[in-house]
């Protein structure tokens, strides 16, 4: 098992998260189709959440590590990763700042051509709809229950990691360090 994911599902606002049910779907394609092994990322506060995400896996492939590291351990962390996938946060900065492979799951408060992650390697996954940017400031306001969010398919999501791993895997296959 070579593939290590990094998915920070939760970010400091609930209007800009993709549904964990997504995000445990998107888990389940990683673990199945590229053997992968998934940290789940994230504070002490989003660790119950994120139970919903790992409770169906061995915790041999996917662990849920929210609130046992440091930001510095963080950071270590996702350098070690093959692909980042998280929402509009701040781990899809850093990540994207590391130059580590990062999938930023974009909704529609915000403009993500203002606002997404940026870096060579970063990939963002967005619906346009009719309501977008709503510059909404809080998920009770949002009229169509994210729907900008709930209708990015978790396969669309996996295409983008698989694309961003093999990219990574290309680069790691063709750097001096790997001949």
């Amino acid at each position: 098992m070579s593939v290590a994911i990094v998915i920070a599902p939760l970010s400091n606002d609930t209007l800009r998260d993709w549904p964990l049910t997504h995000f445990e779907r998107l888990a389940r394609l990683c673990v199945d189709r590229l053997d992968a092994r998934i940290d789940c990322v994230g504070i002490r506060a989003q660790r119950v959440a994120v139970n919903q995400i790992v409770r169906n896996f061995p915790p041999d492939r996917v662990r849920n590590l929210c609130g046992t590291m440091a930001w510095a351990d963080t950071a270590g962390l996702l350098r070690s990763a093959s692909c980042v996938v998280a929402n509009n946060s701040g781990i899809a900065h850093l990540a994207a700042g590391l130059g580590v492979p990062t999938v930023c799951v974009f909704g529609a408060s915000h403009n993500p051509y203002e606002w997404m992650a940026r870096g060579p390697l970063v990939t963002t996954v967005h619906r346009r709809t009719g309501c977008a940017p709503c510059a909404f400031g809080s998920l009770a306001e949002c009229p169509f229950d994210k729907r900008c969010l709930r209708e990015i398919a978790p396969e669309t999501v996996f295409e983008a990691v698989r694309r961003a791993c093999a990219a990574a895997d290309a680069t790691v296959q063709g750097s001096p360090a790997a001949a």
